[in-house]
């Protein structure tokens, strides 16, 4: 049975819209001409995703508000991995049929991690129901296999692909999965791109360019810390934040981190994470170096963890895969330097070395050494410069901005 949650039934932290979003919404639509902007208000919009997080929600919290008949179908309310509350504001969602498989991913970084396969079967009985003008499907699997034949047999409907991946993490995928997408990119209108190495990765499967659209992950608009002024920058207290499990990397960072602390007992460091996952009890339990404070606090809300994030001095990113990690655009915004880890597009995208960040590889501990060595000299002028160049790389890429992508990429499959 398809399962309908009302709104009521999840935590709805709708705030209303801020002057820039209703500044980027007219500002798209005073783009666009006064039919491009009414099709759009007519257009049938279905998005399909395994689940909605709420920095996605956000995004698509925006596009209803070009596009009011934006319908969301998801493939569970929240994967097992996931603690934070359902948050889908004013969006029309519904759960859909799905089967949902358990997968061990054995990456070739040596990690091993849980991945979450679903296949919603009710697809295409639910997209003949609807009648979508665009249909916007996550992922090159088993709901944009359904969207595509939905799209085959009705001409007047639209396909584009949401890809979220990057080279790295694709690594040893499997010949079965590359000829699968090979096989779907052939059937989209449009295809996104989250990055550099997502958009190169699509290109080697033999997407043009004139398919592909800039669709990059956005921090969440409603969790932006407030900014205030401090006498010293507390560069040497260190935050990791995510999943607490072999893939994020986390025990590995913890004993660099702690390695080096004792072989400069001179200096005092602090170390925090925040998060959960099956190695929460090992980061409490470990006996770390005697001038390195540790702490393990949990999973913290996103809105309530935003104006924390001023008492720490640089985030660390230790993932040994991640296709993105919005946790580098979360803590730039805040104004925190990135320590980040070459496995992650958005280090490799979004820090600029020396000037708001760092990149190093996590499974070499003596490059990270290195890179504490310099945040252990840094001045406070040069961490306030830092801080300041952080918050300018990411100003531009808002829960408002990535909409109007979408709408100006939907506007162009309309026309």
């Amino acid at each position: 049975m398809t399962i309908t949650l009302p709104n009521a039934d999840v935590c709805d932290r709708s705030l209303p819209f801020s002057d820039s979003a209703k500044e980027a919404i007219s500002l798209l639509q005073a783009s666009m001409d006064a039919q491009s902007a009414d099709r759009l208000q007519r257009t049938r919009l279905v998005v399909l995703t395994h689940y909605l997080p709420p920095y996605m929600g956000r995004v698509l919290q925006h596009v209803a508000r070009v596009i009011p008949n934006t319908k969301v179908l998801l493939s569970i309310p929240l994967e097992p991995n996931r603690s934070y509350a359902l948050d889908w504001g004013s969006l029309d969602v519904q759960v859909q049929k799905s089967l949902m498989l358990r997968r061990r991913w054995k990456h070739r970084a040596g990690f091993n991690d849980e991945l979450y396969v679903h296949m919603p079967y009710d697809t295409y009985s639910q997209l003949r129901a609807t009648k979508p003008d665009l249909i916007f499907s996550y992922e090159l699997g088993f709901r944009s296999l359904a969207s595509a034949l939905y799209r085959r047999l009705h001409s007047q409907t639209r396909l584009a692909y949401c890809v979220c991946v990057s080279e790295h993490t694709e690594a040893g995928r499997g010949g079965a999965r590359w000829l699968l997408r090979k096989t779907l990119i052939r059937l989209a209108d449009a295809i996104t791109y989250n990055g550099p190495s997502c958009r190169s990765y699509l290109r080697q499967l033999g997407v043009p360019d004139s398919k592909l659209f800039h669709f990059p992950y956005a921090a969440d608009d409603r969790t932006e810390p407030p900014l205030r002024d401090r006498i010293s920058e507390p560069n040497r207290r260190l935050l990791v934040i995510g999943q607490l499990n072999e893939r994020k990397g986390v025990m590995q960072a913890l004993e660099a981190v702690s390695a080096y602390a004792n072989q400069h007992p001179d200096q005092s460091w602090d170390l925090t994470f925040v998060g959960s996952g099956p190695l929460q009890d090992d980061l409490k339990n470990y006996r770390a170096a005697a001038n390195l404070t540790l702490h393990v606090l949990g999973s913290i809300d996103p809105i309530e963890l935003a104006p924390r994030l001023n008492d720490y001095g640089v985030l660390l990113f230790p993932t040994l895969a991640d296709e993105w990690g919005l946790v580098v655009n979360e803590a730039m915004r805040a104004g925190l330097p990135v320590l980040g880890s070459c496995y992650a597009q958005a280090s490799n995208t979004l820090i600029d070395e020396g000037r708001n960040g760092w990149v190093y590889a996590p499974d070499r501990p003596e490059q990270l050494h290195e890179k504490l060595a310099r945040i252990y000299q840094l001045t406070n002028r040069k961490m306030v410069e830092m801080r300041d160049h952080a918050r300018g790389t990411v100003a531009h890429i808002t829960s408002q901005s990535v909409a109007a992508a979408a709408c100006q990429m939907f506007e162009r499959l309309r026309g």
